[in-house]
């Protein structure tokens, strides 16, 4: 129990003198210590961690249910979607795996099972015409022992993130970094990126927004049952760890647990701005994510997500069909304050509004002709009719 209440703490350094205490105590009465062995070999690793927790400003936090966490990450576009397998695929949903798909949309990575049930990831290249090429399994990140999930590449299409319970985890799903190797083909030997994103509880997405400059960490530590914490921080362009010049060793256990995102705020300018960013992205519906259409593709078949698409050239098609159904929207909103102005105003003031109220009523009439064009060739890309 005291050692569980150290690791509970973060204070490695007493669990291991808890630990080898015991260690002690069993060779002199002759008992097994493999597993106290192993739990020693596991707190000095996490210690190792502890010495190098990185810098990092975090400015909000949200706890949601965990078959909500995609609602609540909102990655621009230009960063690629994430979506769950059984979204994805139209299929039966596979221990909770997701799908990555690059912002081309001509990539994408997923975890799904193999034969012993093992959750392995995979990549395929999805084709102009609809096509896809053969799955293959990320060589040198699967090794069909440890379970790996929540796949995520950078826009370099080279640096993976994704979530693994191999044996250099701290606590079940650690978050690991690996880069595409193009020479051979495979993925350089995965690195655990270390604290505060990892943790003694599962960690298990990791992504970052190029874009917006945000990143987005999904954990269920100091969490119920069946509920995660996402966290949203500022990326690092380099990685900085704190100093015991920085902090106690107290202050830093607490920093390495994420205890307080406000302890983390240094600058609180940077704070302030991120925030403003966030906020933005939030305002600008996920098109992946959010069910926020009704497609009729054919008698039988409606969609309600851009993900939906099979076809890639449809998936192009329908991200600027809701870019101008949104316009059309804005130009509307427009136009009626517009026209509530006009019936108030005076006639020299109806003059000077009616140039711009005439040249909002063309936008809306070609946005609307449009909209149709766009929406058959949607249907055309998907299902060729």
């Amino acid at each position: 129990a005291k050692v569980e209440e150290a690791l509970d703490a973060y204070d490695f350094e007493t669990a291991e003198q808890l630990l080898s205490n015991e260690i002690a105590a069993l060779n002199k009465s002759r008992q097994s210590t493999i597993e106290q062995e192993k739990k020693l070999q596991w707190v000095r690793r996490a210690q190792m961690k502890l010495n190098a927790v990185e810098q990092v400003t975090f400015i909000d936090s949200l706890v949601v249910p965990r078959d909500e966490v995609l609602r609540h990450i909102h990655l621009n576009p230009e960063c690629g979607t994430i979506s769950r397998y059984a979204d994805f695929f139209k299929a039966q949903d596979q221990m909770g795996c997701t799908v990555f798909q690059s912002q081309m949309g001509d990539q994408i990575f997923y975890a799904k099972p193999d034969a012993n049930n093992v959750l392995n990831l995979y990549g395929q290249t999805l084709y102009s015409d609809g096509s896809k090429s053969k799955v293959e399994l990320l060589e040198g990140i699967s090794d069909n022992e440890s379970h790996q999930n929540y796949p995520f590449m950078l826009t370099d299409g080279t640096t993976m993130y994704f979530a693994s319970q191999g044996t250099e985890s701290l606590g079940g799903y650690d978050i690991f970094m690996s880069r595409y190797d193009a020479d051979e083909h495979r993925f350089l030997p995965p690195e655990n990126i270390g604290m505060p994103f990892n943790s003694l509880a599962n960690d298990y997405l990791f992504a970052i927004d190029e874009v917006n400059n945000l990143g987005w960490l999904v954990t269920d530590r100091n969490t119920k049952a069946d509920k995660v914490c996402i966290y949203v921080f500022i990326p690092n362009e380099r990685r900085q760890t704190y100093t015991p010049a920085d902090t106690d060793s107290s202050n830093l256990r607490n920093l390495a647990r994420i205890n307080s995102i406000r302890d983390t705020w240094a600058n609180q300018k940077d704070v302030n701005t991120a925030q403003q960013r966030l906020k933005e992205a939030k305002s600008v519906n996920n098109l992946t994510f959010y069910t926020d259409f009704d497609f009729i593709v054919n008698n039988s078949l409606i969609y309600h997500k851009v993900s939906d698409f099979r076809s890639p050239m449809a998936r192009q098609i329908a991200e600027k069909w809701l870019e101008n159904r949104q316009e059309l929207q804005k130009t509307r909103t427009r136009l009626n304050e517009f026209r509530i102005s006009y019936h108030k105003a005076t006639i020299e003031e109806q003059n000077k509004m009616a140039p711009a109220i005439l040249h909002l009523e063309a936008i809306e009439e070609e946005l609307v002709d449009y909209i149709k064009q766009q929406e058959k060739e949607m249907r055309i890309a998907e299902v060729g009719t």
